[in-house]
């Protein structure tokens, strides 16, 4: 069973992506989160702005998912609100020193194309002292998918602050052209081209151009968050069983996978390819879909992979190939720990979590994120001082 998912941030490819202000949306969420890997990044968000007019420092987001929102709200949650969840301390410390003030969303597309939730859209519309406000005129089309009419009923009725220290913003139809920096390579803004949608009730509608080269729509910044999706990684060892990514995820029908008959692994679509089913392997969440969806989605696309499992078992279909052994979770330890690595059982990882509440307790929340690997190898195993 494939579960480990897509952590692999796309890049925009366009000039001046490497100016220092540029970061990865996912990145910055790995951080807050405490994963262990990002624990030691920083990001420019304290200081005055050294935007022209600007009052506080400005943030971009491209993308219009669940994840550019959830950016957002991070940025300008009032502090006292975010000492209550369980962000590690060192990222609540970087915040505490944040002059971030206004962020501007920005997508390619138009609101019905939008792909982030009515859930997430209404969270960063209610945080305390923030003006919301999402430009161009939202449509009134009364044949759209329930999901999209929520969201167009909710962007045209919702009432913000008009006046206040902070603001979020949602723009549509813009496509990044390139990043503006200074000669120091520090980030000023960024330059966009104006898109126009084929047909704006489609939810695939395609996009095209719509200023000239010479036209572009400009944006003043300090700070830019790439959010336009992951790509999952092939695993070593993945085409010796006759399997391959194809577009960042497995091809699959309903978690089981397939292997895919071409040598174009990058490029080829996966309902294009000759494909056939590869017996015992099986895929959930992203690998299995892609970067979509939230928790609810992706337990329903793990229930239907479960249940294919299942039936597959009850059907005698084969699982092991003839000269194959049985090991179970007892010989994939023994070969976690032949290459260096140390398995964490249940019981083990409660001793983690244990800790994880009690310094929560003594800072007034639920819970303080250990973000040392080492350590939470040390707690688990009874090792720590």
């Amino acid at each position: 069973m494939f579960a480990y998912g897509a952590s692999l941030a796309k890049k925009l490819g366009i000039p001046g992506e490497d100016a220092n202000g540029v970061y990865s949306a996912g990145a910055f969420v790995n951080w807050y989160n405490g994963l262990p890997s990002h624990r030691h990044l920083h990001f420019n968000l304290g200081g005055p702005s050294h935007v022209a007019t600007s009052n506080g420092k400005r943030a971009i987001i491209i993308g219009h998912g669940n994840v550019a929102l959830d950016v957002a709200r991070i940025l300008l949650t009032p502090l006292d609100l975010l000492a209550k969840t369980d962000m590690p301390q060192y990222a609540y410390r970087q915040l505490a020193n944040s002059n971030v003030k206004h962020v501007t969303i920005v997508g390619r597309r138009g609101p019905v194309q939008a792909a982030f939730t009515t859930k997430e859209l209404r969270e960063v519309m209610r945080i305390p002292g923030v003006a919301f406000r999402a430009e161009d005129r939202i449509p009134t089309f009364d044949f759209l998918p329930r999901p999209q009419l929520r969201m167009m009923k909710l962007l045209r009725q919702h009432k913000t602050l008009e006046v206040a220290e902070k603001s979020i913003t949602l723009k549509f139809c813009l496509k990044p052209k390139r990043f503006l920096a200074d000669e120091n390579n520090l980030l000023i803004g960024m330059e966009f081209i104006r898109q126009w949608l084929e047909d704006p009730s489609d939810i695939k509608s395609n996009v095209r151009d719509l200023a000239k080269e010479d036209e572009p729509a400009v944006m003043t910044a300090d700070l830019v968050f790439t959010s336009i999706g992951y790509s999952s990684l092939p695993l070593w060892g993945m085409e010796a069983l006759g399997i391959n990514l194809v577009n960042g995820l497995l091809p699959n029908d309903a978690g089981r996978v397939k292997a895919v008959s071409t040598n174009d692994f990058g490029l080829e679509k996966p309902e294009d390819a000759r494909m056939g089913r590869v017996d015992g392997i099986y895929a959930s969440g992203w690998i299995k879909t892609g970067p979509t969806g939230v928790i609810l989605s992706t337990m329903l696309n793990a229930f239907e992979t479960g249940d294919s499992l299942v039936q597959d078992w009850k059907d005698w279909k084969p699982f092991l190939q003839p000269d194959s052994e049985e090991k179970g979770w007892d010989g994939f330890k023994k070969e976690v720990e032949k290459v260096g690595g140390q398995p964490v059982e249940w019981d083990e990882w409660k001793k983690i979590e244990v800790e994880e509440v009690k310094r929560g307790h003594t800072l007034g929340k639920d819970r303080e994120k250990i973000v040392d690997a080492q350590q939470m190898l040390a707690l688990a195993t009874g090792h720590a001082s």
